[in-house]
């Protein structure tokens, strides 16, 4: 899967959960918030694909998709982009 799919991937995994995902200019690295009770996950638009697909993995993971059915290569590119992270 290359990034541009796995990162069109994740934003559809987050539509699916009702998250919008919202892209914006600033000094901030992004990730998943709550403003006024609506579900975000906040992308910095200068990011490359890679750091943006890192990003929405880290803020789906915050949210929570431990009984959530994902199909497994997405979730096993998910955990991948986790652990980079962790690393």
């Amino acid at each position: 899967m290359t990034h541009e799919e796995l990162f069109e991937e994740l934003k559809g995994l987050a539509n699916e959960l009702g998250i919008k995902v919202r892209f914006e200019n600033g000094n901030f690295d992004g990730g998943y918030c709550l403003l006024r009770e609506q579900r975000l996950l906040v992308l910095n638009r200068r990011f490359t694909v890679p750091k943006k697909i890192r990003t929405l993995a880290m803020g789906l993971n915050e949210y929570g998709l431990g009984d959530i059915f994902i199909r497994p290569a997405l979730r096993e590119a998910i955990e991948d982009e986790l652990a980079k992270a962790n690393t």
